[in-house]
């Protein structure tokens, strides 16, 4: 029997599920995302914008993590598998929440842009910005519109989740009305999938 794309949408809400899907797809990905970009540092505060079932801990060393996210069944899953090293909270983005945050080394926004329409992507923006420390960063990881990408890349970049899939100059003119300092990466070999990612390094 044929699986539709809205029905892999579905699937993918189920953390087990989700967590296979992105281990199969990703492969070594997740190493070179944390150790080329994240940088992460024992002791680090980091929070995670929308962490999903916590997977990114597992690639972490020994850090003061906090996750949140607004999937119940994420959070119940991550807090089962990584609760001893983390806390998970399930709580929508909002201006609100970054009243209750602050000082962080490190924001991750892994896979989240692509999710937000601009208003909603700005809104991250700015709370990243009023909860890192000075000489913090926020690090983000996206699929992203390229020239030069196959029928089959920008086939299943129309077939994503997220409704917000963008271009890098799209992608970098939003974090610029709040980030001055920006790093942008484009990646088209990071997943066993023919995919275009986008990595922001915003200070």
């Amino acid at each position: 029997m044929k699986i539709s794309f809205p029905d892999i949408r579905s699937i993918l809400a189920f953390p087990t599920i989700y967590s296979s899907f992105s281990n199969m797809v990703g492969g070594h990905a997740w190493t070179l995302y944390v150790e080329n970009y994240i940088r992460p540092r024992d002791g680090d505060r980091i929070l995670d914008i929308g962490c999903g079932p916590g997977d990114i801990l597992e690639f972490l060393p020994s850090v003061e993590y906090l996750g949140f996210d607004v999937s119940q069944r994420y959070i119940k899953k991550a807090t089962k598998r990584f609760g001893n090293r983390g806390l998970f909270l399930c709580k929508k983005l909002s201006r609100e929440i970054g009243k209750e945050l602050s000082d962080f080394d490190i924001i991750l926004a892994t896979g989240i842009l692509h999710h937000l329409d601009n208003d909603e992507a700005l809104k991250l923006f700015e709370l990243a910005k009023s909860t890192l420390k000075p000489g913090g960063r926020l690090i983000t990881w996206d699929g992203c519109y390229a020239k030069g990408q196959s029928l089959a890349e920008r086939f299943i970049l129309s077939a994503d989740r997220g409704r917000y899939v963008r271009t890098k100059d799209e992608y970098l003119a939003l974090a610029s009305q709040i980030f001055k300092n920006i790093k942008a990466y484009v990646r088209h070999d990071l997943l066993r999938i023919p995919y275009t990612i986008i990595i922001m390094e915003c200070a």
